[in-house]
């Protein structure tokens, strides 16, 4: 609207201003068709003279109230619409065109208004938010699924008495610029606004449907203007530097009970009626309110925000009113404990999580409130989340159990700032990650290859022990050392003579003659006067298998020396005296034999220390 524009007083005799309301001006046969102006529900207000206020005016189309359906319909399709003063020289609406959008069926009946986006002036800054105008339901053709148009916002008439016209023009037929686009500081108007014989903001006369209507009270109503700015430092102010949000979600309720949302800010809207309206403003997961503000006073501040502002409205012409929310993001850190079975402090993929592991959490947020200490125990995947985390400065750190021998092998805490980023109408704290990776020892008893030669050790062989070793090459076929019996184990020489009972005199029970573990007491204790380093190799390999199946948790354990270096996985050190039994050097075949015959033996009496292949028992004492 041009308000430098001075109008004239013109007295308009009553006949005349009849004629001229009632007179869709610039129709013609292009468009068929009718348009006019009702109330909500699809009334006609005294022949749309008499509107108490321009928030009452909605627009309506096709067949008139108690018209046949076929009356009056316009043709299908899409259609913009605009109010301008009587001679359409003066454009009223104040929204983008995309706002002021609508879609006619196939009945010739107003069916749909489009959402769209305006722009209004934030800070200086013309700034996009979405746009949607209100929307009734015609009482009188909703069984086609009419429905009736709010025309409001609009400025007042320069007309000395009152009157308004409203135009709806094809959209394929707009002669504006529906993409324009404000940005920036300096000035715009939002729809181009301009006007030239033939030319009225973009509506061609001979392209438009119009119709005049006039309102009793030409001031501005009441408006309520909600808003709302990311809080990022949480003081409840909205400091320089912190953005207006958005598109972020309110729910209004008029004095009647009545929704007048979903909103989005920032919104203005109509405060009529008058008296006690609520706003609600949504609270997603991973968002904290800071403040509520109505009118420049504090209503609710952390931590005691509350989402819901009610606004009184008296209901006096250019009465304002603004509600004010400040939010923040809330971040969070997620830490998983791993166990480390080969203590190289990473975690691959066969490496699984430990649950039951106590991490905490310290902190001091950004207003200096202490967080913490919050303990939290890890979950079947190894992991927790601390969630909710305000700005600020958190300190992760893994509890050790009260009983076990547990190490780290990777950092035991880690240091994570949390800031609240805005991201559109999105609000977060951002997450982090933290692993932690551990892994628990202990010592075992291991048994020389006597022992798996006598009553004790026969008694703990399993045939899935004996069906192991005959699946290796230095026991699955008879070898030209063994003379007591031969290869594989199972109680009998190759041409079906069974072996003795086990050299062992109380042994004869457990491994009588013929029997798988005879053989192997008589293989263990093979007198080797050749010298051969494959026996002493096989030997020794056969008890260290043992050893390894029934001292630790499993095979894949990892064995490590008095020094605490790691030796190898016990299965890793099992293939490697296989291979060196089939190909390695006789000198290569003796170094094996005794570092096997070492381990058999101990270490020299301490025991064997290895590294869990599983997790230990995770037990914390009260």
């Amino acid at each position: 609207m041009n308000r430098a524009r001075t109008f004239r007083a013109v007295v308009v005799p009553a006949i005349v201003l009849s004629l001229l309301l009632s007179v869709s001006a610039y129709a013609t046969p292009h468009i068929p068709g009718a348009i006019f102006t009702t109330t909500v529900d699809g009334t006609i207000v005294n022949e749309n003279v008499h509107y108490q206020r321009k928030t009452d005016v909605y627009l309506d189309g096709g067949p008139g109230p108690n018209a046949p359906p076929t009356a009056a319909g316009l043709p299908e399709g899409d259609y913009y619409f605009q109010v301008t003063d009587p001679s359409g020289r003066d454009l009223l609406s104040t929204d983008h065109i995309s706002c002021r959008k609508i879609h006619v069926n196939e009945f010739g009946v107003i069916s749909l208004v489009y959402t769209g986006t305006t722009y209004i002036k934030v800070r200086g800054q013309w700034t996009p938010v979405p746009c949607e105008h209100a929307h009734g339901i015609d009482v009188d053709h909703a069984d086609l699924g009419a429905i009736t148009v709010q025309l409001y916002p609009f400025d007042n008439t320069p007309n000395p008495g009152g009157v308004y016209k409203v135009w709806v023009t094809p959209v394929g037929e707009y002669a504006g610029d529906p993409d324009l686009v404000c940005s920036g500081n300096g000035k715009c108007n939002v729809n181009g606004e301009e006007y030239r014989p033939g030319y009225y903001h973009g509506f061609i006369p001979q392209f438009s449907k119009t119709d005049n209507f006039k309102v009793k009270k030409p001031g501005r109503p009441p408006e309520i203007t909600v808003r709302k700015f990311h809080d990022r430092n949480l003081n409840g102010t909205w400091d320089i530097g912190e953005e207006e949000v958005s598109g972020w979600l309110i729910e209004a309720t008029d004095p009647n009970g009545a929704s007048a949302g979903p909103l989005y800010t920032p919104v203005l809207i109509v405060g009529e009626p008058s008296g006690l309206w609520t706003f609600v403003e949504d609270t997603p997961v991973g968002t904290l309110q800071t403040v509520s503000i109505l009118d420049g006073t504090l209503v609710s501040l952390y931590p005691s925000a509350d989402p819901t502002v009610q606004v009184y409205v008296a209901g006096t012409p250019g009465e304002t009113h603004e509600v004010v929310y400040g939010n923040v993001g809330l971040g969070e850190i997620v830490a998983c404990k791993y166990y480390d079975r080969d203590a190289d402090g990473t975690v691959d993929p066969d490496e699984p999580g430990v649950a039951g592991w106590q991490i905490q959490l310290t902190g001091t947020d950004v207003t200096g409130t202490s967080v913490g200490p919050i303990v939290q125990y890890t979950g079947a995947d190894g992991c927790t989340a601390f969630t909710g985390l305000r700005p600020g400065s958190y300190t992760v750190t893994e509890l050790f159990p009260s009983e076990g021998t547990w190490y780290a092998s990777g950092p035991v805490s880690g240091t994570f700032a949390i800031e609240s980023r805005l991201d559109g109408s999105s609000m977060s704290g951002g997450s982090y990650a933290i692993t932690f990776t551990n892994y628990c020892m202990s010592r075992a008893d291991f048994g020389t290859k006597g022992y798996w030669h006598n009553r004790n050790g026969l008694q703990e062989i399993t045939t899935d022990d004996i069906a192991y070793a005959n699946s290796l090459p230095p026991y699955a076929s008879p070898s030209s050392y063994f003379d007591a019996g031969d290869e594989p184990f199972d109680g009998y020489f190759a041409d079906g003579t069974p072996v003795e009972p086990a050299p062992c005199t109380p042994c004869g029970d457990i491994a009588p003659a013929g029997s798988p573990l005879a053989e192997i007491s008589h293989f263990l204790v093979d007198s080797n006067a050749g010298g051969d380093p494959r026996e002493q190799l096989a030997q020794q390999l056969l008890a260290f298998i043992f050893n390894a199946r029934h001292r630790l948790d499993n095979p894949g354990a990892i064995i490590v020396d008095p020094a605490g270096n790691p030796v190898g996985s016990a299965q890793s050190l099992i293939d490697e005296a296989v291979y060196i039994w089939q190909y390695g050097t006789d000198e290569e075949q003796r170094a094996m034999g005794n570092l096997l015959d070492l381990l058999n033996n101990n270490y020299g009496g301490e025991g064997v220390r290895y590294i869990h292949y599983d997790p230990c028992a995770v037990i914390y004492y009260p």
